[in-house]
């Protein structure tokens, strides 16, 4: 019982950030494809342009969806959540990587799915770690 009890407690933060994350997903495709397509800028180079793009809005998103620790102060925020998302990054990249050169996505495709992955740790991370006000 105390599982239902812990998923039902996450499910409305869980339900916000998810809106949260697929409008920066959105951004971050938007520039990835900005970049990649219409820039012609390699993929690493553009997924990570597009990334700190993002991440910026991510943060300001995350402030109102996640309460802060007390006495934090924003920039140790915003530098948790660029670090955090950095790992995030590192996961989206990997899968990139590995779908574009062994599977032979095309690019879009490939981003959408190494942000799909990415998005589970960044949720995990920013709810249980940076923004957990306990």
């Amino acid at each position: 019982m105390w599982l239902m009890d812990f998923i039902k407690a996450l499910l409305p933060k869980f339900i916000q950030y998810f809106f949260v994350g697929l409008f920066c997903a959105i951004v971050n495709w938007c520039m990835f494809y900005v970049f990649n397509y219409k820039l012609h800028i390699a993929y690493l180079p553009a997924a990570i342009a597009a990334f700190f793009i993002s991440a910026t809005v991510n943060f300001f998103l995350c402030r109102i969806v996640f309460k802060s620790k007390e006495g934090r102060k924003k920039i140790t925020e915003y530098v948790m959540v660029v670090l955090v998302g950095a790992i995030g990054l590192s996961i989206d990249l990997g899968i990139m990587t590995l779908c574009i050169e062994f599977f032979e996505f095309p690019n879009m495709l490939a981003k959408i799915t190494g942000t799909g992955v990415a998005f589970i740790f960044n949720y995990i991370s920013k709810q249980f770690y940076i923004f957990s006000p306990k």
